[in-house]
């Protein structure tokens, strides 16, 4: 009874503090609390007076006091939240931004690593800042890091703990553009920081200096020996199979390929990692001591934290691994693996990250990472015994990622919108392969610490499995649908998936006799708000793409994208905005002239598209015959109408119903005013560079609403807009704007340029 008493008071304090902080994150506040966290001590002090009037719950030991205590560590966990997360100080560099041509004098924190636009990043931790131009400089003490972006060949000899001097701009970060993007600024609190640096030169002011000792040494001798043996890309794969991608510069096209298949745990050191690295390193000492065989465990697994970092999954996988190794010695068992650990003791582990580092719960690496480990237990097991007709070994290898998937599932639906369609099936097939790998790279890294050229000759036998591997991912992401894009689904239809599947996967029967119809229940949950809002949406999104002009046109169902921009475009901001909108095909496809086009190539090439019109990039769409602008005459997208003008410059109109839309290109006033003559009809919404606008254009086409797809617009344009009563956003300043005909504009960042 004690043992039970113990282990459901843990679960419930612990949850407490976890929900409390998850609670805290609500932007909507109660006297300094969260309504959330306001919530949740309400249902805990119900709880407290169900527990006096039911005896059950006290032979739980779930008397009273536990649910009054949990409703009070519930308000404690939001105060705390707010007490640790990051601010900037008086003197932080950030309150500098934006400030352009300075150089700043710092200390880097960590080696610098390629980002997705190819260049490098480091973390500055700053001491002085030198602004003005000579004789006139003045130099400042300022404190506070810095996001440092700076070319390749400017990097080479910054290491941790190093003291540079960086040229550049200092900016500040901005929020998500669009409702789920990326939140630079976000990520960059979360690292406490406040203000990025895009360097232009690096000086040193100890040219002969190599920074302090640290395992980020050994981590590159590691680095080194799978690269001279696999290769400049392979090789790093390799690497981030052993210590993690995070650490690692590996390449941005093996990354996403290993992210579209379903297999981007493989790569981010992790619960496996862990458990693989312990279950060797026993069945390497097994004839040895208990006590011997916990220290060599202990030992290879502080390597492994110290060459991955103290992130929140390794910090999980960790713990969670020494609780195991203790229980080995204590008791001669113990599960290393966390697969068959009691559930108090993960909710444990997590309430003692969250008090060493509360603003992990807002982190997506936690929240995986928690939840994967959280389906281990629940449902690994289950699902492995209703696979009787498999041999044991198969049906775990199946079972054990299906846990993993659907409790994680949920979770992705709502931060990105996909499913990884094959990806439980490519888990079960890659299982022994990615073992293989793991395993071999930790031999060769061990090895190559050693004797460096003996790391290289034995890592060279990688090369098979991983040839095998590679070809494995690129046919899968070759197979159609394979990384679906469902769409973004709500907060609310989050937490309900989870509370159900909870129910299934606790001990009442009730719930588990009937998890297919809970599931069915679950699903249409989902799919019908999705399914409804694609069926109704009518709206037209101009996204935040810097000086490049890229719309998104939304018509119940049908989808059209006027201009690509570049691969980056793609990449970063319309690929994933069509995925959280749940885009999987683009009906219509539009190049105009004058506009940087070349990102065509890479959207087709993970999104159909049926008819496009404009000039081709230099390389041809798969499938696709292009037809000349000129054919784009009264071309419908369900009640959407596109037609391209034939005057100069060329207009797009967009037509829905009885409103419009009308794209200006980059003109001066004597092309304007060529336009008014050439008989230009108004239009409801201007959509323009951002350049200057002539009276006579503004006049005759009488907009209600202006969007500018630029950085910002000159004052005298803006306040001639403001005289006309015309609503203007710029997305640089706003974000994505929208426009819903007869409803009117919603920004990204809901603020307008005006």
């Amino acid at each position: 009874m004690g043992k039970r008493f113990n282990a459901a008071v843990v679960v419930v304090l612990s949850s407490a503090w976890v929900l409390g902080l998850l609670a805290a994150l609500v932007p909507y506040r109660l006297g300094g609390i969260s309504l959330g966290g306001v919530a949740l001590a309400g249902l805990a002090g119900v709880l407290a007076g169900v527990a006096l009037r039911l005896p059950r719950l006290r032979r739980w030991g779930l008397g009273w006091w536990v649910w009054l205590m949990a409703g009070l560590i519930v308000v404690a966990a939001g105060f705390y939240l707010q007490w640790r997360t990051p601010q900037p100080g008086p003197q932080d560099i950030s309150r500098k931004a934006p400030e352009f041509d300075v150089v700043v004098t710092g200390k880097a924190l960590n080696l610098p690593r390629l980002n997705s636009s190819g260049k490098r990043r480091f973390f500055l931790e700053t001491q002085q800042i030198e602004l003005g131009e000579a004789p006139y400089t003045r130099t400042e003490r300022v404190t506070g890091n810095l996001y440092v972006t700076v070319a390749p060949e400017q990097a080479e000899g910054v290491t941790p703990g190093r003291q540079v001097s960086v040229k550049g701009d200092i900016y500040l970060p901005v929020t998500a553009a669009f409702r789920g993007g990326f939140d630079f600024k976000n990520y960059l609190a979360q690292n406490n920081t406040f203000a990025g640096l895009r360097g232009e030169e690096v000086y040193f002011t100890d040219p002969t200096g190599t920074g302090t000792w640290g395992f980020w040494q050994l981590r590159q001798r590691i680095v080194a020996v799978h690269r001279q043996a696999l290769g400049e890309q392979r090789g790093p794969l390799v690497s981030a199979m052993v210590v993690g991608a995070r650490v690692v510069d590996l390449d941005a096209s093996l990354r996403t390929a290993f992210t579209r298949a379903g297999l981007a745990h493989t790569i981010a050191a992790s619960g496996f990692h862990v458990s693989l690295l312990l279950g060797t390193v026993l069945a390497l000492t097994n004839r040895l001591g208990l006590r011997t065989q916990m220290l060599a465990g202990l030992g290879a697994l502080g390597l492994f934290v110290m060459l991955a970092g103290f992130e929140a999954g390794v910090a999980r996988a960790s713990l969670m691994g020494s609780v195991g190794l203790w229980g080995l010695v204590q008791t001669g068992e113990g599960d290393v693996t966390g697969k068959r650990q009691p559930l108090h003791l993960l909710l444990l582990v997590a309430a003692v990250l969250l008090l060493y580092n509360p603003t992990w719960i807002g982190t997506l690496g936690f929240q995986f990472s928690f939840l994967a480990t959280l389906g281990l237990m629940l449902l690994a097991n289950p699902i492995a015994q209703s696979l009787t007709f498999l041999p044991p070994a198969l049906a775990e290898l199946i079972a054990v990622p299906t846990a993993a998937y659907l409790w994680t599932l949920p979770l992705q639906l709502y931060s990105f919108g996909l499913i990884n369609t094959y990806a439980i099936l490519l888990n079960a097939v890659a299982a022994p392969l990615i073992t293989v790998l793991t395993l071999g790279g930790m031999v060769t890294a061990v090895i190559g610490l050693i004797q460096f050229q003996a790391g290289v000759g034995v890592a060279a036998l990688l090369t098979y499995p991983l040839d095998f591997l590679l070809a494995i991912v690129a046919w899968t992401n070759q197979l159609p649908f394979n990384s679906l894009a469902a769409g973004k689904i709500t907060a609310g239809q989050m937490v309900l998936i989870y509370v159900l599947l909870g129910l299934v996967c606790s001990g009442w029967d009730w719930w588990r006799r009937r998890w297919l119809w809970v599931s069915l229940f679950a699903v249409t949950t989902v799919l019908i708000p999705l399914v409804y809002g694609q069926a109704t949406r009518l709206q037209l999104t101009v996204l935040e793409t810097g000086k490049i002009p890229v719309m998104v046109l939304e018509n119940r169902g049908k989808i059209g994208v006027i201009n690509a921009g570049d691969e980056k475009t793609v990449k970063f901001t319309l690929l994933p905005f069509l995925q959280l909108q749940g885009v999987n095909q683009i009906d219509v496809g539009i190049a105009l002239p004058g506009v940087p086009n070349e990102g065509w190539t890479n959207l087709n090439a993970v999104m159909p598209l049926r008819q496009f019109y404009g000039e081709l990039p230099k390389t041809p769409l798969a499938k696709i015959t292009p037809q000349p602008l000129d054919a784009l005459q009264n071309v419908s997208l369900g009640e959407m109408n596109l037609t391209i003008s034939n005057t100069k410059p060329t207009l797009l109109r967009v037509s829905a119903g009885n409103e419009s839309l009308v794209w200006v290109p980059e003109s001066s006033f004597a092309e304007q005013d060529a336009l008014v003559t050439q008989g230009l009809l108004p239009a409801n919404v201007l959509w323009w560079s951002g350049g200057t606008l002539g009276n006579r254009l503004l006049q005759t086409l009488q907009p209600y609403g202006a969007i500018a797809s630029n950085f910002r617009v000159k004052k005298g344009d803006m306040g001639r807009l403001e005289r006309l009563q015309i609503s203007t956003f710029v997305t640089g300043q706003a974000g994505a704007v929208q426009w819903r005909p007869r409803r009117g504009f919603a920004g990204g960042r809901q603020e307008s340029a005006g």
